[in-house]
């Protein structure tokens, strides 16, 4: 009896396998929506362990403040003095405009040379690993040789070998490409660099030294602390050894302050909650999905139970049939769903490697994570099946095998649409009085076609609304003039000294201005949080002209007046400060006392709020300069193109020119490493939204051939009757039309509220340094929802050849 079953089983999914595959495949998309990305994220998370470990990244690192240098050596007998240290290194970090040839064309990117003691073999402190190339000589000889950071490589397709521009006169051979920990993820404190326009050189400290004009010099110290050593004690050690030893300032920041490593370790993070949260999206509208249409299979075969039962089989023997019918429809959908998780894990990797450079990366199959899945997908057709089953089994057999139309057992809606006056003759009406005749069906259905469209319409809303925060950045920083860029010096400098001038004067400058970018954090001083513990934000404070006829912020709360003391902060800092204008807040900032740069503290009223979505940028006048101590100084000019010239000719012209710069940027490049990633994440995007599309076309195919088994005995009555088979369709398809315009109401406002708690929650949770705008294109939801309607008017145009096949004098056929 066993054998029986199965082989009655396996026939029945003969008879019913388009049905099957389709139930299976849309049960697919959920489990490799899940696991596919879930996977993916637990190889990154394991990747950045192994791989800062690999090369042993620092724990403190120490920068000579404002620029400077000091011998060789120097550094070293600090930390050779220092309690707590276990490992050091001496380093040359000096910033370049580097230019090279891409696919043809000149590429002028800001770069940075980082000239070390060690590179490749050994452990080191943050060490420096080929990946590709022969890499350097030991030692290195002849012409100055360097390697070239991978990922900026990567992107502009430069070979292992080259020559490069350095500081606009200097020619360099790069021999291959490297990276650093400190570059697994290119990220500076304003986010203005991503891995399209920043290039850094790993070279031997002497052959840094000789490019950077500083022979004999270092400016920056790597450490490794020992276990159990306490990092801000050594810190202030390190603080104070400079000062009494050498009379040299330091900027000690610890690893967790570093830029890229922040970002390193919260991308993976951040990546999880938004996949996890478009996959579960995916997951529940897919197993929805499979679990209404696994049920209504069972449900046609309504009759067919009623007879096995009116024959004396048993109520388990009856029960088994239908449930090796969902075990089919589970074991293909894990079959499918793996392999569709490895084809999505595949596009993350291939985004998380465009996006990190990781020396270690292993791919071992996540065998928890696709068992998960696939214990939940296997579980779902086999729930489905059980329940129509139990309740077949449970009535009488002559119950079960009434028609259709007999067969209700109360919940129509036919009597009461009955009664209301309907357009056109009996046929034209079918549709409407189908959809009410069966209300729980109808709305299953309903809520399937509605999962699935807010599903894609949160998805398809998030990009835009990603979009339209980067665009609003921009927007709000070039102002009327596109081309904008920003020179920034290699420090601060008088704003009549010739490094300023010698920028401003430049003939390829039109427009220009000078200005002044520092670093500072800032706390409310009445905290509006629920513990009444003060948020510290850091930000980078511009000081610009409030009255200049070029450029100002936009204030969107508040008004700018030049000379009025106070700050201006981003609408995110704003709201995640607790304050509003005219509100005071702390400053701790950079200040330059008789020449010397210390830190201090000034409370200031905010005078406006800018929409800038970046919360670290905020804005002073420029006469407020002063009181920090940088009165007359300036880091910094803005300005656009002259007549003629392009962007490329303006960095070419300050190369090698001895005014201190030390980069030309575009300002539009200011969200540049977050639009980097997210032109890599497009991709996941797209194929996101083809599982959501592909789901909704399989909803739409599988209820149109659900429906037309559910009707066969209604069909072959009106083919009896001399209806034409294209008239059935096209009821069938008006049918599914009503209910996907319902669905796409439903779709749009459930699918509004989930893009909200996406954008203004989640994105805000994993990053919070950006304030998201929410957005959406009607051009573009429009397109995916006239697919999903198209589809759904199209399906039941698939099922015209089984009705034309049909018997009709068979269908109607009744064994009572």
């Amino acid at each position: 009896m066993p054998l029986l079953r199965l082989r009655w089983s396996l026939r029945e999914g003969r008879r019913r396998w388009i049905q099957i595959v389709g139930v299976a495949f849309t049960l697919a998309i959920g489990i490799g929506s899940y696991a596919g990305p879930a996977s993916a994220i637990d190889w990154r998370l394991d990747a950045t362990d192994k791989s800062l470990d690999f090369t042993n990244m620092y724990d403190l690192r120490a920068t000579v403040s404002g620029g400077g240098d000091v011998p060789a050596g120097t550094l070293a007998r600090i930390a050779e003095g220092t309690d707590g240290i276990e490992e050091y290194s001496e380093r040359l970090v000096v910033d370049r405009q580097v230019e090279t040839i891409a696919e043809g064309e000149e590429l002028l990117a800001h770069g940075r040379i980082i000239g070390v003691e060690q590179i490749g073999g050994g452990r080191g402190v943050n060490r420096v690993e080929v990946l590709r190339g022969d890499g350097l000589p030991e030692p290195a000889t002849g012409e100055p040789r360097v390697l070239i950071e991978s990922k900026f490589a990567r992107f502009h397709g430069l070979p292992d070998s080259g020559t490069l521009t350095v500081g606009g006169d200097t020619s360099v051979e790069f021999v291959g490409h490297a990276t650093s920990p400190e570059f697994f993820l290119i990220v500076e404190g304003d986010g203005s660099l991503g891995q399209s326009n920043f290039a850094a050189l790993f070279a031997p400290l002497a052959t840094a030294q000789d490019l950077a004009g500083r022979s004999g010099a270092v400016n920056d110290l790597v450490v490794t602390l020992e276990p159990g050593a306490d990092a801000d004690a050594v810190r202030q050690e390190l603080i104070n050894a400079a000062a009494s030893a050498a009379g040299t300032p330091l900027d000690v920041i610890t690893r967790d302050e570093t830029p890229s490593y922040i970002g390193l370790v919260n991308a993976p993070a951040a990546d999880q909650d938004f996949a996890g949260a478009m996959a579960f999206l995916l997951f529940v509208g897919a197993g929805f999905a499979a679990l209404n249409f696994s049920s209504r299979m069972v449900e046609a075969q309504r009759r067919e139970i009623g007879v096995s039962m009116a024959l004396g089989e048993p109520p388990r023997s009856i029960a088994m049939r239908p449930v090796l019918i969902g075990v089919q429809i589970g074991i293909l959908g894990v079959i499918l769903g793996v392999a569709l998780g490895f084809l999505l894990s595949s596009q993350a990797v291939a985004v998380a490697e465009a996006a990190f450079t990781y020396p270690v990366f292993e791919q071992p199959f996540k065998l928890g994570i696709y068992a998960r899945a696939a214990a939940i997908g296997f579980a779902v057709p086999l729930l489905a099946v059980l329940w129509p089953v139990l309740r077949a089994v449970r009535v009488r057999p002559v119950e079960a095998i009434r028609s259709g139309h007999l067969a209700s057992r109360g919940g129509s809606l036919g009597p009461v649409i009955s009664r209301v006056p309907l357009p056109g003759r009996s046929l034209a009406r079918m549709p409407f009085r189908n959809l009410l005749r069966t209300p729980r069906r109808t709305f299953m259905t309903l809520l399937t076609f509605s999962i699935g469209l807010a599903t894609l319409f949160t998805i398809v809303g998030f990009s835009n609304s990603f979009a339209a925060t980067f665009d609003r950045g921009n927007q709000e920083l070039l102002g009327n003039d596109p081309e904008r860029f920003m020179i920034r010096l290699d420090s601060v400098y008088p704003v009549d000294s010739p490094q300023v001038q010698g920028a401003l004067t430049d003939p390829t400058v039109h427009l220009g201005e000078s200005a002044l970018v520092l670093g500072a954090s800032v706390v409310a001083d009445e905290p509006d949080t629920d513990d009444g513990e003060p948020t510290q934000l850091d930000l980078v404070v511009r000081f610009v002209d409030f009255g200049s006829a070029v450029w100002t912020p936009t204030a969107s709360q508040g008004s700018l007046s030049a000379g009025t003391p106070g700050v201006v902060l981003a609408d995110k800092a704003a709201r995640d400060l607790g304050v509003e204008v005219g509100d005071e807040v702390t400053l701790t900032h950079p200040a330059l006392v008789d020449g010397v740069f210390a830190y201090g503290t000034r409370t200031v009223p905010v005078t406006a709020i800018h929409p800038h979505p970046l919360r670290l940028n905020a804005y002073m006048d420029l006469s407020q300069a002063s009181t920090w101590g940088f009165g007359g100084l300036a880091n910094i000019v803005t300005g656009v193109p002259a007549d003629g010239s392009r962007l490329n000719e303006v960095k070419r012209s300050l190369f090698g020119s001895g005014n201190g710069v030390a980069r030309v940027q575009g300002l539009d490049e200011s969200f540049q490493s977050v639009e980097d990633s997210l032109d890599q994440v497009s991709g996941f995007f797209i194929v996101f939204r083809g599982f959501v599309v592909l789901l909704l076309l399989l909803i739409a195919f599988n209820t149109a051939g659900i429906n037309a088994d559910e009707r066969a005995r209604d069909h072959a009555t009106m083919f009896a009757y001399g209806v034409p088979v294209r008239r059935v369709i096209a009821n069938l398809s008006m049918e599914g039309l009503l209910l996907c315009a319902a669905a796409a109401v439903l779709g749009v406002l459930f699918g509004y509220a989930l893009l909200l708690w996406m954008v203004l929650y989640l994105m805000p949770t994993a990053i919070p340094e950006i304030g998201p705008l929410v957005s959406v294109n009607p051009i573009e939801m429009g397109l995916y929802f006239a697919i999903a309607l198209i589809a759904v008017a199209l399906a039941p145009v698939f099922s015209a050849r089984k009705m034309n096949k049909m018997s009709i004098p068979g269908t109607l056929r009744v064994m009572e």
